[in-house]
């Protein structure tokens, strides 16, 4: 029975053959650029820290439904670690979240993507382009 087809490396540009997704050397990049923006967050460790968190805080505290996310508020876990902070992921770092809060907090607060280019455009008045 004959093979799927290889297909081209998803990095743009790159005309490596794949089995899918990414060509080895771009796996080794996207690695090395995960390990320098502080390693792989959801561990082992996290996963244990995050099940602990919302078995103690099971509602979400913003609207009181079931909560499945540990949200890190008011600081990212990015942001605890630049400063040092010995264990960003304590309980007082974080907050319990459904996914519908969790998403729309994210959206609102978080740096780049959609919500910046909104807020932009909402700040210097200009009209949506739809």
């Amino acid at each position: 029975m004959p093979r799927k087809p290889r297909t081209p490396c998803t990095i743009p540009g790159c005309p490596e053959l794949t089995t899918g997704g990414r060509c080895a050397a771009h796996k080794r990049e996207a690695a090395k650029d995960r390990a320098s923006r502080g390693g792989v967050v959801y561990t082992t460790r996290w996963q244990r820290i995050r099940r602990a968190y919302l078995y103690a805080n099971p509602w979400c505290v913003l609207c009181g439904r079931s909560a499945n996310v540990a949200d890190h508020f008011p600081l990212s876990r990015r942001e605890l670690m630049a400063r040092g902070e010995a264990n960003p992921d304590s309980a007082k770092h974080l907050r319990p979240l459904c996914v519908a809060c969790h998403n729309r907090e994210t959206a609102r607060y978080q740096p780049g993507g959609f919500a910046a280019e909104a807020k932009s455009r909402r700040e210097s008045g200009e009209r949506p382009l739809f």
